[in-house]
């Protein structure tokens, strides 16, 4: 299952981890990137691990992340890379929103209409491994990741191909890539006790991802940063999950008056990411980092986030690096609460898909000890409001909440 409380342009129901994989420097959880290569000699083997909680508002989803990865210079071209994560997901999830008398329907209520959770029995856990080489050329750099992710209703199979090239004596780098994944995403329901997977909902798609990135350093002390992504998806693309109340339907199973959702079965997106860094030396070597974000798709969203990060070195070798987060988006085209009239072709209530705003920030401190290990740790806070958005579009302030995410990291150089 896909996890709640992401935003839409950079996780969506049924995303695999591709979608992430050319961001990996924007959502890598603290302490997994691994150090820069140009610090590692041939000898230079280094393990990192992370464990994350990620909590939601209200009793719903809770999300228990362990990583691990470790890195190997070969020689002074190659290293590789073998990472792991395991997922253990709890918790409730929001189907819809359906009316107050809605039949099966638990949840928060605001006038007639009632927030619809699924039941707090929801247990999954998921496993990803991937492989990754990279190999340096004189003015370049070639990367291949390869990879698996599994859980009980989800399986994605995915590769990355990346390079960089340097130009004007490294003072600009240019950056493409290409990933493609194979993922069949299934339903799981509770038939006399047991959880089955059912034939009903489901099916496969296949994504493709282009990334091109363009870097510059500006002076000694800053550099700008634009990358532009493009990717397209294909085959079952709706959430098995979630629902779409129909007052007017009556099906027994698996919900009375309750018809699934459906989207489109293809989705072009399109993303721009502006990043801007400025080392301060005067502030004992601390830096501004400042990211802009657009996402675009073929579904009617639209987003934009703002973030800033402030790393400052204090006493004693410590690093703390605060951060705040702005988040927007407008609903899709067929986001519908209930259904009215002759349903659509398509139509959704997923949160999800809604219009919202959201704020978000933490804190991240981290130190080297003994010039081999590397202690993490950080704190997370999200909230998102409907009336927070600016971008316009359906949503409701049932579907408000908030989640906190706390981690802490090792790095370890042999």
């Amino acid at each position: 299952m896909a996890w709640e409380g992401a935003d839409v342009a950079v996780t969506n129901a049924g995303a695999s981890s591709l979608l992430g994989a050319f961001a990996a420097a924007a959502l890598a959880l603290p302490g997994l990137c691994p150090e820069a290569r140009a610090e590692l000699s041939p000898e230079d083997l280094s393990i990192d691990t992370n464990f994350s909680r990620y909590a939601e508002s209200n009793g719903r989803m809770k999300v228990d992340v362990y990583q691990a990865a470790a890195n190997l210079v070969v020689n002074d071209k190659l290293s590789l890379r073998l990472h792991g994560v395991k997922d253990v997901i709890t918790g409730a999830s929001p189907i819809g929103i359906g009316r107050v008398n809605a039949g099966n329907c638990k949840g928060p209520s605001l006038g007639d209409l009632r927030q619809c959770l699924s039941s707090a029995s929801i247990s999954d856990v998921r496993d990803a491994i991937d492989i990754n080489a990279t190999y340096a050329l004189d003015k370049a750099t070639l990367d291949l990741d390869v990879g698996r992710s599994s859980e009980n209703d989800y399986e994605s199979n995915f590769f990355n191909l990346s390079s960089r090239w340097d130009f004007d004596n490294k003072m600009t780098t240019l950056t493409a890539g290409y990933g493609y994944a194979s993922d069949q995403v299934w339903e799981i329901q509770a038939i006399n006790g047991v959880k089955v997977r059912t034939s009903q909902n489901g099916g496969d798609k296949e994504t493709n991802q282009g990334m091109l990135g363009l870097t510059r350093i500006l002076d000694k002390d800053s550099l700008i940063q634009a990358n532009v992504t493009y990717a397209y998806n294909a085959g079952y693309l709706t959430d098995p999950y979630k629902y779409v109340y129909d007052p007017v339907a009556f099906f027994s199973q698996p919900y009375p008056q309750w018809v699934h959702e459906r989207r489109p079965s293809n989705r072009n997106q399109v993303g721009l990411l502006l990043n801007y860094v400025r080392n301060f030396e005067e502030l004992n070597a601390a830096s501004l980092h400042a990211d802009y974000r657009f996402y675009a798709d073929s579904w009617g969203l639209d987003s934009h986030t703002f973030e800033l990060s402030w790393l400052q070195p204090v006493w004693g070798g410590w690093m703390l690096t605060p951060r705040a987060r702005y988040y927007s988006q407008n609903s899709a085209d067929f986001y519908q609460l209930i259904v009215t009239g002759q349903p659509s072709a398509f139509l959704s209530s997923d949160y999800r898909l809604a219009g919202f705003g959201a704020i978000g920030g933490g804190m991240h401190i981290s130190r080297m000890f003994f010039d081999r290990l590397k202690v993490s740790g950080g704190v997370d806070f999200y909230q998102r409001e409907r009336a927070w958005g600016f971008s316009g579009g359906g949503g409701t302030a049932l579907d408000n909440f908030s989640f906190s995410m706390f981690s802490v990291s090792l790095n370890l150089k042999f």
